[in-house]
C-alpha cells in the first residue's frame, strides 16, 4: 500500500526520544520545548514563538487575546482546512468567507476588497499548500483599513516570500505538528509572531494566566495549552533535518509534475522556487474516478478541501464560484518523505493510462 501521507521520523529522532525518557525526565513542558521554541523562531526569523497543542489552539488562541466582540467579523478564505473558520466562532466572532484566486488558490485580493466593511477586524490568510498567493497585497489591504492580519501557514513550513519565512507577514503566523506536516509531533502547533505584548500575552493565555508554573496567582484568563518535552525532542531532531525534508518535498512535487506535465485533463498549480509543498495537488473533472481507480490498486489519495460554505454550517455564506469550482475538483496524492521515485512513477502511469 502507498499512504496519501504518512508521518517519517528518523532513527536518530526515536533514539532521541528513548534517551529522554531514560533519563528520568519530567516529561510535562519544560525546556526542551524552550529549546524547541527558540529554534523554530530562529528557522522562521521570527522574535517569538509560543508552542501549543495543535494548530486549532493556535488561532484560536491568537483571537482571544485580541478581545474580539460578538459582532467583530473575522474573513477567513473559503478553501482551507474547517478549523480555520470554526476558530472565530469559538471565541464568538462572525465568520465572513473569501473566495480564492484562480492563479493560485489562495485568498483573493479582489475579493477581499468586497467583503471588507465597518464590522470587519481580522483576516486570517491561509496558505495553501504552502503557497504564498498574493500576501503582499493582502498585507497591504489590510494595513489601509486598519485590520488584523494573521496567517494560517499550516500547510507552509520552508515556504518564503521574499525570503521571509511564512508567518511574519502579519500580526502572527499559526503553525501546525500534526500528524501529516512537515514537521510532526503527532498533534501540536506553534505561533510565531514579532509582537511583544502578543507573545506575552499567548505565554500567560496557556498557562492558565499565571506568570509562574508552580505559583497559583492567576492575574489573567488563561487555560492549560501546554504541550511535552517528549514532542518538542521529536520536533527537534526533524528541525535539525528541516532542509532534506524541504528539498524532498519539493523533489516529490517536480517528479509528478513532470510527469503528468503532457496529461492536458489534469491541471497544476505551480509552486515557485521559495514555497514548499505540503502535499501534491492535482485538479481534474473526473475526480471520483481517479480516486477508485488507484485505492483498487493500493494507492491511497485524498480530496482536497471542500469549500467551507458546501459545510451544513457555512452553506448561507453564498457567492464565492473559485473556490467552488476548484475545491470539488482536487485530490492530493502520495507525498511522504519517504515516498520513492519509482512510485511516483508507477502512479503517474496509472493515472496517464486511464485519464486522458
Amino acid at each position: 500500500m502507498i499512504y496519501q501521507i504518512k508521518p517519517v521520523i528518523g532513527k536518530k529522532e526515536k533514539n532521541n526520544l528513548i534517551d529522554y525518557i531514560k533519563k528520568d525526565n519530567w516529561i510535562t513542558e519544560h525546556k526542551v520545548t524552550e529549546n524547541f521554541e527558540k529554534s523554530f523562531a530562529k528557522f522562521t526569523n521570527s522574535k517569538y514563538c509560543i508552542c501549543f497543542p495543535n494548530g486549532t489552539i493556535t488561532m484560536s488562541s491568537v483571537l482571544d487575546c485580541l478581545n474580539l466582540k460578538k459582532d467583530d467579523e473575522v474573513l477567513v478564505s473559503n478553501y482551507t482546512m474547517v478549523a480555520t473558520a470554526n476558530v472565530v466562532k469559538f471565541v464568538g466572532a462572525t465568520v465572513k468567507l473569501v473566495d480564492i484566486s484562480k492563479k493560485d488558490l489562495c485568498m483573493s485580493p479582489d475579493d477581499l476588497l468586497k467583503k471588507i466593511n465597518k464590522k470587519t477586524k481580522v483576516v486570517i490568510y491561509t496558505q495553501m499548500n504552502g503557497r504564498v498567493g498574493q500576501i503582499d497585497s493582502i498585507k497591504k489591504i489590510c494595513k489601509k483599513n486598519k485590520l488584523v492580519l494573521i496567517e494560517d501557514a499550516a500547510h507552509a513550513i520552508g515556504s518564503y516570500n521574499k525570503k521571509i519565512h511564512v508567518g511574519n507577514a502579519g500580526i502572527a503566523g499559526s503553525f501546525s505538528f500534526s500528524m501529516p506536516k512537515l514537521i510532526t509531533m503527532g498533534q501540536g502547533g506553534a505561533v510565531v509572531t514579532n509582537n511583544s505584548e502578543l507573545a506575552k500575552k499567548l505565554r500567560l493565555y496557556k498557562n492558565f494566566g499565571r506568570r509562574k508554573s508552580g505559583e497559583d496567582i492567576h492575574d489573567y484568563l488563561g487555560y492549560n495549552f501546554k504541550i511535552t518535552d517528549m514532542q518538542s525532542m521529536l520536533a527537534i531532531g526533524q528541525l535539525r533535518s528541516i532542509k532534506s525534508r524541504i528539498k524532498k518535498k519539493k523533489e516529490i512535487f517536480s517528479r509528478y509534475q513532470k510527469n503528468l506535465k503532457d496529461n492536458l485533463k489534469i491541471k497544476f498549480f505551480d509552486m515557485k522556487k521559495d514555497e514548499t509543498p505540503w502535499s501534491v495537488d492535482i485538479y481534474l473533472n473526473s475526480v471520483n474516478k481517479l480516486k477508485k481507480i488507484l485505492e483498487k490498486k493500493g494507492i491511497f489519495t485524498r480530496y482536497v478541501y471542500p469549500p467551507l460554505n458546501s459545510q451544513k454550517i457555512y452553506k448561507h455564506i453564498k457567492n464565492l464560484p473559485v473556490s467552488n469550482f476548484y475545491c470539488k475538483k482536487g485530490l492530493w496524492l502520495p507525498s511522504s518523505l519517504d515516498l520513492k521515485n519509482k512510485d511516483i512513477d508507477k502512479i503517474c502511469s496509472i493515472i496517464n493510462k486511464y485519464i486522458y
